[in-house]
């Protein structure tokens, strides 16, 4: 990477930053070109790489004319959710136990399909999986071992939509490296109740016994109301 293009990138970051922050609708005139490098004292080139990294992520358009200028872009739904969500999270809104509330709202979608469309290769991943739940259950590793299974009984489901939403949840509470307790008094998530809770999860899927997978999810629950 170039100076020129680091600096292009800081540069669309903080528009995009300022974009969402002020909660600018689409359409909304942003300024010149000649207004923005001055505004963020650098290069026309570096600027130009800059609208061209918004205009790739939707951020932005670029009219010509008198009357144009840098404008905010008419964002398809699913990037205005993404937007919404870091907003969120930078304004302290949201937290890890909003996130696991959510996975538990998609497990029974995401158990369900599991029992339906599993394979003969999904039975062996998921068995592969109970000796090292089993043995890192107790220790620093358990975190990872559990999530590491959810993950993969998500990977069985036909639906893309809930598997992306579903895996970038788990991938975003373990980036955050929060306490495993979720602040819920009384939990433990290493306890041997919860070894036979995820151990179960894996025999509903093999077993492929549609009529098990609510009383087991409801033991699942990992934040109470």
């Amino acid at each position: 990477m170039t100076v020129t293009q680091s600096v292009s990138g800081t540069v669309a970051d903080a528009l995009e930053e300022g974009i969402r922050t002020r909660h600018l609708p689409a359409g909304c005139r942003i300024g010149t070109k000649t207004e923005l490098l001055e505004q963020f004292n650098v290069a026309p080139a570096t600027l130009n790489e800059a609208l061209r990294i918004l205009r790739e992520r939707r951020i932005v358009i670029v009219k010509p004319g008198p009357k144009g200028g840098i404008f905010v872009a008419d964002q398809p739904p699913l990037s205005r959710l993404a937007l919404e969500i870091v907003d969120l999270k930078t304004q302290h809104k949201i937290d890890v136990n909003n996130a696991v509330e959510v996975l538990d709202g998609l497990d029974t979608q995401v158990m369900h399909d599991a029992v339906r469309c599993r394979t003969d290769q999904d039975v062996a991943d998921l068995n592969a999986l109970r000796t090292p739940l089993i043995e890192q259950w107790h220790t620093p590793s358990s975190e990872e071992v559990n999530w590491k299974l959810h993950r993969r009984i998500a990977d069985i489901t036909p639906n893309l939509m809930l598997r992306s939403f579903y895996q970038n949840l788990v991938d975003y509470i373990l980036a955050e490296d929060t306490d495993p307790t979720l602040g819920v008094s009384g939990f433990d998530p290493t306890s041997d109740e919860r070894l036979k809770i995820h151990l179960a999860l894996i025999d509903v899927i093999i077993d492929q016994n549609d009529d098990r997978v609510e009383a087991v999810l409801h033991d699942h629950r990992m934040v109470k109301a």
